[in-house]
């Protein structure tokens, strides 16, 4: 089977890139759980921008919703980063994960 994300290491080392010079602007040590750590803030934000988004918090909903797009690419973006850093294959994740289950819907449709 293709890799489903064929472009997805370049892209990563756009990232990496990206990152590697945040880390050298800012002084900031990415090493050991920081990838996990800066995921989590990132959920938060994500969160904190959805519920104005959604009209449950004080926040402004004039902007939230491009908050909340602003905060998914930080999510993904760092769920990337963290990745390449832990050397976890993610074409092969989300073949086995996610991509398994169109043999079985094609099964599926074929006996309905």
């Amino acid at each position: 089977m293709s890799q489903p994300l064929p472009e997805l290491e370049s892209f990563i080392d756009r990232l990496k890139a990206i990152s590697d010079r945040y880390g050298r602007v800012y002084g900031v040590d990415r090493g050991g759980d920081w990838h996990i750590l800066k995921l989590q803030e990132e959920m938060g934000e994500l969160t904190q921008s959805y519920l104005a988004m959604t009209g449950r918090s004080r926040r402004d909903e004039a902007t939230a919703r491009h908050d909340v797009a602003m905060e998914m690419a930080d999510v993904m973006c760092m769920l990337l980063l963290m990745a390449r850093a832990e050397n976890i294959n993610l074409n092969a994740a989300i073949t086995e994960k996610w991509l398994k289950w169109e043999t079985v819907m094609a099964a599926e449709s074929h006996n309905a």
